[in-house]
C-alpha cells in the first residue's frame, strides 16, 4: 500500500461492480446435534457492490454486502446482516506523510479454532464484528535502498453480540533495506497499549529479518524477534516469535512451508458462558500467542489445478500457560474445468483438536468431547454470458469423538443452489 501510495497518478480512476446472488439451501441438521436433528430450507439474498477509487491523493476500495436470511422451517428468525469492508490509504504530503484507513464489519465465529468459511452453520457460536483502524504514518527515505516508516496506529474492535470489545494504541516504526536486487533486511519495533472489559496490557514487539530470491517464482525469507508483555494485574510474559517460510518452484509442483508465532485474540473470552454461569475457568482471552507451521504443494494443469496442505496450529493465553489448545488439519483441493464455462472443484478437511486438561468449554456447540471433524464438498459451476453464474455445491460434515467408531456423532448434509450476477 505504501508503494501504491507514492506513485504518480494523472487522474482520478472510478470503478463500481454491483453484483446480487439468491441462494436456496437445504440443511439436514440445522443445530449440529447428533439426536432430535432438525432440518429447514433456507433462503439467502445477497445484493451488495464494490467500489475502486484512484486518485494522485486518494485511493481506496470499499465494498458493502447485504444479507436476508429466511428459514422456512422457523428454525430461527428471519435475519439480516451486513459485511462491509474499507481499505484506505490518504497522501498528506506527497512522498512522505500518509493517513492508513481500515474498517470492516462481518460476521466471525466466537472460537479462533474455527473459520467461517468452513462452517456449516449460518449462525451457531457467532457474532458480529467490527474491526476499524487509523494509523497515520511518515515515510523516511534514508538513501537509494533504505526506508524508514514510522507510524502511530489506533484500533477498535467491538462486537454486537457476545464478544471482548477491546481498543489498542500503538507506535511502530520499521526498517527495511534493499541489499542487493534479490535481497533484502528488514528490522523494527512496536509497542501496543490495549484496553478491554477482560483486562489491559502493555506490549514491546522487536525484530529482525530478511527476505531472499534465489530464482524466479522461488524464494525465502524470515523474522525473528522478542514480545514482553505486562497485564494490568501485574503478570507479565515474554516469548520468541517469528515468521518464516520458503517457496520453491520445482517445474512440476510448487512447494511452499511457512511458520509463525503471532499474537491475536478470541472475540469470546473462551467461557463461552451464560451470564450464571460460576465458572472462573478463562482459556482464551484477548492475548493468544498462535504457533503455526504450514506445508503446502500446488500442482496446475493445463484445464485445472491440485494441491495438499497440512496446518499444525497451537493456540496459547499468555497470561494464563495453563490453557491451550492444539490444532492439526489436512486438507486436499482441487479444480477441473470440465468444458468451457463449466467448472468443477472438491475439497476435502479433516482436522483434529487437542484440548489441554485445564480447558472448559460452557454450553458451546464446539464441544472438546468431538476432537476429530472431516468436512467434504463438491461444487459445480457454469458461467452464462453477462457475468450471470449459476452454482451447484453439496457438502459434508462429521464431528466424532473418536476416529474408530462414528457412533453419536454430529453429521450435515447441506445442499446449496445458487444463482449469481455482476453487473
Amino acid at each position: 500500500m505504501v508503494a501504491g501510495a507514492c506513485q504518480p497518478v494523472r487522474a482520478a480512476e472510478m470503478e463500481l461492480v454491483p453484483s446480487l446472488s439468491v441462494s436456496e439451501e437445504y440443511n439436514d441438521n440445522v443445530y449440529e446435534t447428533a439426536t432430535n436433528k432438525r432440518s429447514d430450507y433456507i433462503t439467502r439474498v445477497r445484493p451488495g457492490a464494490t467500489l475502486r477509487y484512484l486518485a494522485p491523493r486518494l485511493q481506496g476500495d470499499v465494498s458493502y454486502y447485504f444479507e436476508y436470511l429466511k428459514y422456512a422451517r422457523n428454525s430461527e428468525g428471519d435475519e439480516y446482516n451486513h459485511d462491509a469492508s474499507l481499505r484506505g490509504t490518504v497522501t498528506l504530503v506527497e512522498n512522505f506523510l500518509f493517513l492508513d484507513l481500515r474498517d470492516t464489519y462481518r460476521r466471525t465465529t466466537l472460537d479462533v479454532t474455527r473459520s467461517r468459511e468452513t462452517e456449516s452453520s449460518l449462525f451457531l457460536n457467532q457474532t458480529d464484528e467490527n474491526n476499524a483502524t487509523i494509523s497515520p504514518y511518515m515515510l523516511w527515505r534514508l538513501g537509494e535502498k533504505g526506508t524508514l516508516k514510522t507510524g502511530y496506529r489506533y484500533t477498535d474492535v467491538r462486537y454486537w453480540g457476545e464478544g471482548i470489545d477491546r481498543r489498542e494504541h500503538g507506535a511502530f516504526a520499521d526498517f527495511s533495506y534493499e541489499l542487493t536486487s534479490k535481497l533484502s533486511l528488514t528490522a523494527g519495533y512496536g509497542f501496543t497499549r490495549l484496553l478491554s472489559d477482560d483486562t489491559d496490557y502493555d506490549k514491546h514487539d522487536a525484530y529482525g529479518g530478511f527476505r531472499y530470491q534465489y530464482a524466479d517464482n522461488s524464494f525465502v525469507y524470515g523474522q525473528v524477534g522478542n514480545t514482553w508483555q505486562l497485564f494490568s494485574g501485574g503478570d507479565s510474559t515474554d516469548y520468541i516469535f517469528w515468521n518464516a517460510g520458503i517457496t520453491h518452484d520445482f517445474s512440476l509442483f510448487t512447494a511452499t512451508f511457512e511458520t509463525r508465532v503471532e499474537n491475536s485474540s478470541d472475540p469470546q473470552n473462551g467461557s463461552f458462558g451464560t451470564a450464571s454461569s460460576s465458572s472462573s475457568v478463562d482459556p482464551l482471552s484477548v492475548s493468544t500467542k498462535q504457533t503455526s507451521y504450514m506445508g503446502r504443494i500446488d500442482k496446475k494443469f493445463e484445464r485445472g489445478s491440485m494441491g495438499f496442505s497440512t496446518t499444525y496450529t497451537e493456540y496459547d493465553d499468555t497470561q494464563d500457560s495453563g490453557s491451550s489448545r492444539d490444532k492439526l488439519a489436512l486438507r486436499l483441493f482441487g479444480a477441473y474445468e470440465i468444458y468451457e464455462k463449466l467448472n468443477l472443484g472438491l475439497s476435502v478437511t479433516g482436522e483434529h483438536t487437542d484440548y489441554d486438561s485445564d480447558y472448559n468449554q460452557l454450553d458451546s456447540e464446539y464441544d472438546e468431547d468431538y476432537p476429530y471433524r472431516l468436512i467434504g464438498s463438491v461444487r459445480l459451476n457454469y458461467a452464462f454470458k453477462d457475468d450471470l453464474s449459476l452454482g451447484l455445491t453439496y457438502s459434508y460434515d462429521t464431528q466424532l469423538r473418536d476416529l474408530d467408531s462414528t457412533s453419536d456423532s454430529i453429521d450435515v448434509n447441506r445442499v446449496i443452489l445458487e444463482v449469481r450476477k455482476t453487473f
